[in-house]
């Protein structure tokens, strides 16, 4: 049992001092210090809210990151939430703002990423009054938690629940109505309400049931071919040793999803790679021929299992999730196995060790033959100087010109599983990719390199990914926000035109649909105020990241690649170069 002083050691205070009484003070002087007691290094927002809160910042080292929409400003408070291990806050005004904010927080909704994002509510003097912008957005669909703070009284209280609801269980967003009248107003606030144990995530690590996980491990050693799927929860939770540890201990080959890249080094020789829509083909094999799979912190959902094909429904599934809902939501025949990721792989191997080093090498080899197949028979695309670049060969120099501690932040699509599939990254929290909103990777890598400005980071997107919120090069340039972007530019929409090509083969016109002008994105970053270079030549590829990354300052770095290239997605195999979607058009 804790002593009083270390429960009182739980409780955020001002100024450091224990927050062992209510404390008088203005609303944006609350709103600051909670901000400042949080940890957080920003606040990202678009005008015209919390204007006071903002100026009592001004003196503070956290970023004020104005942005140009409502919609990149959530993308980049997820893109800090899940570098940083800590709850991003947005601010936006109300009315159509609010309607942006709405569809910014959607991906962190089903990538359970903890945003606090707050607009404003009219005061009751100007409620339901025809006033200017009144219109009210229900965030619950999005959102974990849903209020309207009215009450300056218990703003504290609100707060504080916003915290414990986004950090507890499955992370996910909160919202909060702010009445604005309150910053101004004065009060005594109740610190007491935030414990700073809610300010990371998981803010608790429960332990699964330990008969449940005898069993599982029991089921384990006895599997003939079992295989381990690790999902976005194994990096949130920080489980990438204990996944390591386990899958050694149990002799089990180990695939990801590409939430789930780097729950273990992909260079481990029992590392498979990426699995489901957006994955390295040689894992279909693996997880059709698999009579068991753990799945740890993933949802079995339709990008994960490819439209519940693999593995198919009636396979024996262990499910670790810390949300008790999840385990056979999706797939019959789990064993639920509900807590923090990390926690129950450590269960999982106190009682693997009081058991014989389990015995699949069999398996384990007849896996690894598929993929030596696999990586041989994409040799001549990532070591061939092809011109135009083809994508896989950008992905493999990539990994070769940067730091290996380096922070990749990739879109959906073509880019996302370019980048899954082709570049081999060590265990750790170094790729986060957004579950299905194009555009979403470059404002949320500035989010990210906000959290950890320390570290390399790695925009991967393609020109259409990159068109959605490239106005936001101008934020990353005002506010220092130093990251490399690199843009795979086809001049389409590649993934749609060969969808198209293959579905309609010989139809007029499909270059309309899909494809664009060319844009030589070097010289937009120049007239931006960043360093821009285009790459033509493979064999330049590594010199101008290098480059980039020395120069230290927001750059982009243009690659023009094959527009015939076809990423290794489900949906297209067989398709295109790997091969009968023909090259894109002439411009």
């Amino acid at each position: 049992m804790k002593s009083a002083t270390a429960e009182q050691q739980d409780v955020v205070s001002v100024e450091g001092e224990l927050g062992d009484h209510p404390r008088r003070m203005k609303g944006q002087e609350f709103l600051a210090e909670l901000l400042r007691q949080s940890g957080t290094k920003a606040i990202f927002f678009v005008p015209t809210f919390l204007y006071p809160t903002l100026v009592e910042l001004a003196e503070d080292s956290i970023k004020r990151v104005l942005c140009h929409s409502e919609k990149a400003a959530a993308y980049m408070a997820d893109g800090y939430a899940q570098a940083s291990g800590k709850p991003a806050v947005v601010t936006t005004q109300g009315g159509p703002g609010a309607t942006n904010l709405y569809a910014g927080l959607v991906d962190a909704w089903q990538s359970n990423t903890p945003v606090l994002a707050v607009t404003p509510a009219l005061p009751s003097s100007r409620y339901h009054g025809n006033s200017y912008q009144e219109a009210y957005v229900d965030f619950r669909p999005v959102t974990k938690y849903d209020a309207e703070v009215r009450s300056i009284d218990r703003m504290a209280e609100f707060f504080g629940k916003a915290y414990r609801e986004m950090t507890t269980g499955a992370p996910r967003p909160v919202h909060l109505y702010l009445d604005g009248a309150l910053e101004s107003a004065e009060a005594e606030f109740d610190f007491r309400y935030l414990d700073k144990r809610y300010f990371s995530y998981p803010a608790f690590r429960p332990r699964a049931d330990d008969e449940l996980v005898e069993q599982a491990v029991r089921e384990l050693h006895q599997a003939q071919s079992p295989v381990i799927v690790c999902g976005r929860g194994t990096v949130v939770s920080g489980a990438w040793e204990e996944i390591t540890a386990l899958a050694e201990r149990l002799d089990v080959p180990v695939t990801t999803t590409l939430g789930g890249k780097g729950s273990i080094d992909e260079r481990h020789s029992l590392a498979l790679g990426v699995t489901g829509a957006y994955r390295r083909p040689t894992t279909d094999h693996v997880l059709e021929k698999a009579d068991l799979v753990l799945n740890v912190g993933g949802h079995q959902g339709g990008a994960t299992t490819n439209m519940k094909k693999l593995p198919k429904p009636g396979v024996r599934v262990i499910h670790i999730d810390i949300n008790p809902a999840q385990p056979g939501a999706n797939y019959p025949n789990v064993l639920p196995l509900v807590g923090d990721a990390r926690t129950v792989l450590r269960q999982m191997l106190d009682v693997a060790q009081l058991e014989e080093q389990g015995t699949h090498s069999a398996w384990v080899a007849e896996a690894h033959d598929g993929l030596r197949a696999w990586r041989e028979s994409e040799r001549v695309h990532i070591e061939g100087n092809a011109v135009p670049i083809r994508p896989e060969q950008l992905m493999s120099d990539l990994v070769k010109a940067c730091p290996e501690n380096t922070l990749y932040v990739t879109d959906t699509g073509y880019a996302g599983t370019w980048a899954g599939a082709f570049m081999d990254l060590p265990a750790g929290k170094n790729f986060l990719h957004c579950e299905g909103s194009l555009g979403w990777a470059f404002p949320a890598a500035m989010g990210a390199k906000t959290a950890v400005p320390e570290r390399t980071v790695v925009t991967i997107t393609g020109d259409g990914g990159f068109f959605y919120h490239l106005t936001e090069l101008e934020t990353a340039v005002r506010n220092g926000i130093n990251l490399v972007t690199v843009v795979l530019n086809n001049q389409a929409m590649a993934f749609q035109t060969h969808l198209l090509r293959s579905l309609w083969a010989g139809s007029r016109d499909l270059d309309k649909l899909s494809e664009f002008g060319m844009t030589n994105f070097a010289d937009v970053a120049r007239g931006m105020g960043a360093w821009g270079v285009q790459v033509t030549n493979p064999k330049d590829i590594a010199e101008a990241v290098r480059q980039a990354i020395e120069l230290d300052v927001p750059a982009v770095v243009d690659v023009l690649i094959d527009p015939s290239a076809v990423a290794p997605v489900a949906v297209m195999a067989g398709q295109g170069s790997r091969s009968n979607v023909r090259p894109a058009s002439a411009k």
